[in-house]
């Protein structure tokens, strides 16, 4: 998804959504926004490169195993929407939009990159000045609801926010990321560090996640069976005794040149 006004927008009442596997740069206003919902919703395993990340105007979120070169924006809302019973479309009440009740865990954090560093484009200063943004999770440290954050890597100034557990902080390390199109294919450049040995990261799964606060309903595959995050960005199975941080499990390290587009071609 590129080359767009808001790469991908989930719009209120998207209460057992599920965002994976998407690649977006080039957007202008942000890869991701999610507007007044309670959750529970589920961001995983995707590749957010825009200069805004991620937009959050909502609530109970779990962000899980993505690579984010943007800022991200918590800004929340007085409306009251509605949220329902756990897999149906029964409204149970109205809540307005606190902010919080979000989980961010083994992600990867980059201050910008040179694809996106500019943030000149007008659309995007005149919307830019809402709410609380930042590279990495700062912007989170004043969310009424509480934040969980786990296993996240931050580079290039990217910075944890306050509730900010078991991490990685290197403000000196460029991943130097950069985005090739050749044809059809599209390819990521990323120099990798080698493995944080310090990282304990968990397998994420529904009893990991816990309920979101508002519906206090779990973060559960569709037919209300438990979830767990056991694939990467390109399926291949994530190591259950502590999967890497980002969206592809154990890619390697140095200088790396990733096929992303299409999916499933060699």
């Amino acid at each position: 998804i590129q080359n767009t006004g808001k790469g991908i927008w989930m719009d209120w009442m998207s209460q057992g959504t599920r965002i994976i596997g998407n690649l977006c740069y080039n957007n202008i206003l942000q890869d991701f926004y999610s507007e007044v919902n309670h959750g529970p919703y589920i961001v995983d395993n995707n590749i957010f490169l825009s200069k805004c990340s991620v937009w959050d105007m909502s609530q109970g979120g779990a962000y899980v195993h993505n690579l984010m070169a943007g800022k991200n924006n918590l800004s929340p809302h007085s409306r009251k929407t509605p949220y329902h019973l756990p897999h149906s479309t029964v409204v149970v009440g109205l809540h307005e939009i606190s902010g919080g009740d979000t989980r961010f865990f083994n992600n990867i954090f980059v201050a910008g990159y040179e694809g996106n560093a500019g943030q000149s484009d007008p659309e995007y200063k005149k919307r830019s000045g809402y709410g609380n943004e930042s590279y990495g999770l700062e912007a989170y440290n004043d969310a009424v609801f509480p934040v969980m954050a786990d296993g996240n890597v931050y580079f290039k100034g990217a910075k944890p926010c306050i509730k900010g557990k078991n991490y990685v902080e290197k403000p000196g390390f460029d991943p130097k990321i950069e985005i090739v199109e050749q044809g059809e294919n599209v390819y990521l450049h990323i120099t990798l560090d080698k493995p944080f040995k310090s990282l304990n990261n968990k397998l994420v799964t529904t009893k990991f996640l816990g309920k979101a606060l508002i519906p206090g309903q779990a973060y559960e595959n569709p037919d209300g069976s438990p979830l767990k995050i056991d694939t990467d960005y390109f399926g291949k199975k994530r190591n259950k005794a502590n999967p890497t941080a980002g969206p592809f499990e154990n890619p390697g390290q140095g200088r790396l040149s990733l096929k992303v587009w299409p999916m499933g071609q060699k």
